[in-house]
Formats: C-alpha cells, sequence, structure tokens
C-alpha cells in the first residue's frame, strides 16, 4: 500500500474515533464543553488530513466516484457541524444545552459520514 494511503488510512480511522467519541458525548452531555469542541475540531482536521492523502494517493482516474462524492459530502457535512457547535459556544457558552436542531444536525451528519466510511472501505475491500 502506498505511504500516502496507508497514512490517509490511519487518519480517517483517527477521525472515525474522535467523531463517534463526540457523537456519544454530545449525545449525553447536549453542552459545548471544552471536550466536545475538542474531539469535533480534531476529527474535521484529521478528516481533511485523510481526504487529501487519499485525493493524493489515489490512482482513479477522477475524484468524483459514489465513495468520493459520499465523502466529500461527509466531509461538508462534519465542517459545517463544527462551524454550529463552535457558533454555539461563542455565542451561548458551555453551559447552555444546544438546540433540538443542532442535536439532529450531529446526528445525521453523523450517519452520513459512517455512510461515507463505509463505502471506502468496500471500495478498498475490493482492490
Amino acid at each position: 500500500m502506498d505511504t500516502v494511503i496507508l497514512l490517509g488510512v490511519i487518519f480517517v480511522h483517527l477521525a472515525l474515533i474522535f467523531y463517534t467519541v463526540f457523537i456519544i458525548k454530545e449525545f449525553k452531555i447536549q453542552k459545548a464543553t471544552n471536550s466536545i469542541v475538542f474531539f469535533l475540531v480534531t476529527a474535521v482536521i484529521f478528516d481533511i488530513i485523510a481526504t487529501s492523502c487519499m485525493m493524493i494517493g489515489s490512482t482513479a482516474e477522477t475524484y468524483f466516484t459514489v465513495h468520493g462524492i459520499l465523502g466529500y459530502i461527509g466531509l461538508t457535512a462534519m465542517i459545517v457541524d463544527a462551524i454550529l457547535i463552535v457558533k454555539h459556544r461563542m455565542q451561548s457558552g458551555a453551559d447552555k444545552l444546544f438546540s433540538k436542531g443542532v442535536n439532529i444536525y450531529s446526528k445525521l451528519s453523523y450517519a452520513w459520514w459512517i455512510v461515507a466510511f463505509v463505502t471506502g472501505v468496500m471500495v478498498a475491500m475490493n482492490k
């Protein structure tokens, strides 16, 4: 396996771990605590690195495959989620509960990201 792709695999798994910890904590605490912001922002950074590595190391003729499109949408949704959470933190502080809309968006964003992750695993298994 190419070194750049291997780095991408490592970083996407780190993103999965951090995003999963974020979603569990967000579900339980429902506030923009330091740890919630940390896990989400770190997951975003890891996913950006992973996506970049995968694009650099890809042998596909195009970046616009089914998995690629799902992944770009998943990354975008994750970034929007981070913006919503950080904005909530800046405007309302760490003690105010998230709105129901933010909670729902976080869960939908995570679910979409997991679908993109699973399609990536399936693509890798077929190579």
